[in-house]
């Protein structure tokens, strides 16, 4: 079954591909075990092999026989479908027969190495081989519309999966023996509802009903078998590992894929590591410490994010896999794991791009504690500016991963997921507009920075009237594993850090130009430069500036004032009378212009010659 299983993991599950596939392999093994039907075009037919001769590549072949006919038959049946021949049916019924032929002398032979003495074969073995003949045997004859011989093949298979499934150690071993049974249970209800049975749905039933009376028919040791496959799996030890379940909104998530199965191992064993917090922890006294403790975690960080990537690969081949082939079992579950799958590396990718912000802004904390929002509240004092853009660039990772999680199936299922997811969207949006606000605060673009505080400010209104950040509302556990949020502090802590920020850089701003958007200078592309807000120009035309004598006293070079003289003020003449002025002159000048421009004279002369006329 772990062969037949890898086969349809490696051609796709599709029928035109798995023939060729088969052949490769067939080709392979005659060369190997020197049984190839010589040279040329003359066929030379195979000596039957001895029983004590038999080795584990002769069943190999009788499998892989059995698989390219079996699949070879399933291609002449959809031409059939398509054609309306009959040749073509007796075609595939023909290749069918030869299938079945191929199985039933693989079965011989598992039951000779069987019981042979020594055993030569194990009981789990010798119950898988024989459950796969059943199964080849059931669909022969349903395709004939033998519905009655078909539902007792399919049931006896049915029983000997479920006693295979139960005896299980590995979670692997339980997830092979799945993939059959989601094979067999479509058979077994159609042949049910064929035969006009009240309740063809209730599978379990019907192989409970049938298994114990056919068993013992159509299988020599059937009962043998079954307590012989719990005593070998009993003593026997865990090959794999076991999977613990995984859980969403309360249901464990079903895992039908081995090769998924040992992807998830992986990430299982991943994520223990990352919660011991590493291989080993560093044993230091200094304040490098915390550096090489933070080093360690984000290296496991890294070992679940590579396995996580692997499985969601897996994931997304079965998922398209059977997609491509229609009808096939389990497509929703493909599809569900897929999402699933993708939503855990996404939450932990999260989980370490805010341990990576948390340990930027604290670089002192300690980095053992998982990423928490709280990391919202730092001191700008003592917080470097030139960390902000790393800062920044987290949250855009942390966005991205919220948005594409946003996006899944799963959570579009879940009003309460998206309704959490939506709110820390906001919350991490209103972060990522404050932090891009302090960095415009840092190189004196204050405008900027005032408008981003008002941005965030509305982002965290959206994510406080969603109902996402409502304290009395707690979030699921699909969403606080990853990005635990306190709604009644983290939220409070936020909007009081944007009220005491946009404060505190409304007064710088008019601090360093009154409040100004530009600054003189700027428009004509020259280097800006700090200009005084008004009240120091009106404030100084009152009060003696007290700068001079405080550099006087601390025993600095004083430049020496030049006092300017004020002039006196001018008397305020009206206009009315400044025209009445002007008038009167002129008038005056009318009556006597000789005086007028005899006065510019001196001496007698000038009174003697203005009696004469002369000038």
């Amino acid at each position: 079954m772990v062969l037949d299983s890898e086969t349809m993991q490696d051609t796709g599950s599709a029928i035109k591909t798995e023939p060729r596939h088969c052949s490769n392999k067939l080709h392979r093994l005659r060369q190997t075990l020197k049984l190839t039907h010589g040279k040329g075009k003359n066929f030379k037919k195979l000596p039957e092999v001895p029983t004590e001769n038999l080795k584990d590549g002769h069943l190999l072949l009788d499998l892989f026989e059995a698989e390219r006919a079996w699949a070879y038959a399933q291609e002449l049946v959809l031409e059939a479908t398509k054609t309306k021949k009959t040749s073509d049916r007796r075609h595939a019924l023909s290749r069918f027969r030869k299938a079945l032929q191929w199985a039933k002398e693989l079965s011989d032979r598992s039951s000779t190495l069987h019981s042979s003495s020594p055993q030569r074969i194990s009981h789990v073995a010798h119950t898988e081989i024989t459950t796969y003949y059943l199964m080849l045997r059931g669909r022969f004859e349903r395709i004939k519309d033998e519905f009655e011989a078909a539902l007792g093949n399919l049931a006896v298979s049915r029983s000997l999966l479920d006693a295979l499934t139960n005896s299980a150690t590995s979670s692997r071993d339980q997830a092979l023996y799945a993939v059959f049974i989601d094979e067999v249970n479509p058979e077994i209800r159609y042949c049910a509802h064929q035969m006009g049975r009240a309740k063809a749905y209730d599978i379990d039933a019907i192989a409970a009903e049938l298994a114990p009376k056919d068993g013992p028919t159509l299988v020599p040791g059937y009962v043998g078998i079954l307590e012989a496959v719990k005593s070998e799996r009993a003593a026997s030890s865990s090959a794999g590992g076991t999977l613990e379940p995984f859980i969403w909104e309360g249901e464990p998530v079903p895992v039908r894929s081995p090769e998924l199965v040992d992807a998830l191992l992986k990430v299982q064993h991943a994520v223990k590591q990352l919660e011991s917090g590493g291989k080993k922890k560093p044993v230091v006294s200094d304040d490098s410490g915390h550096a090489k403790a933070s080093r360690v975690r984000i290296a496991a960080f890294d070992g679940v994010l590579s396995t996580l990537s692997d499985a969601e690969a897996v994931a997304r081949r079965l998922a398209e896999a059977q997609k491509a082939a229609s009808g096939a079992a389990g497509t929703r579950d493909a599809h569900f794991i897929h999402a699933f799958v993708s939503y855990q590396l996404l939450a932990h990718r999260i989980q370490r791009d805010l341990l990576l912000a948390d340990a930027l802004i604290h670089p002192q904390a300690s980095p053992v504690k998982l990423p928490s929002a709280t990391s919202s509240k730092s001191p700008e004092g003592t917080l470097d500016p030139r960390v902000y853009p790393a800062v920044i660039k987290n949250l855009d990772t942390v966005l991205q991963s919220l948005e594409q999680m946003r996006s899944l199936s799963i959570t579009d299922e879940s009003p309460e997921v998206s309704t959490a997811i939506d709110a820390r969207l906001s919350f991490t949006k209103a972060r990522r507009c404050r932090y891009i606000s302090l960095a415009h605060a840092s190189i004196k673009n204050y405008a900027q920075s005032v408008a981003l505080n008002s941005r965030a400010e509305i982002h965290l209104r959206e994510g406080t009237s969603s109902g996402g950040l409502d304290p009395s509302i707690p979030a699921p556990a699909e969403v606080a594993f990853f990005y635990p949020l306190d709604n009644a502090v983290d939220v409070q802590s936020l909007s009081k850090d944007l009220e005491a920020d946009a404060l505190k850089m409304k007064k710088d701003w008019f601090a360093f130009n009154g409040g100004a958007v530009t600054t003189e200078g700027e428009s004509g592309g020259a280097s800006k430069k700090h200009k005084k807000p008004l009240f120091f120009d009106i404030a100084f035309n009152y009060v003696e500036s007290p700068l001079d004598r405080i550099n006087e006293r601390a025993g600095k070079a004083v430049a020496e004032r030049v006092e300017k003289p004020t002039a006196a003020p001018k008397a305020k003449v009206d206009k009315e009378d400044e025209e009445d002025e002007k008038e009167d002159s002129e008038e005056e000048g009318r009556r006597s212009p000789v005086v007028a421009k005899a006065s510019t004279g001196g001496g007698i002369t000038g009174f003697l010659g203005g009696w004469w006329g002369r000038r």
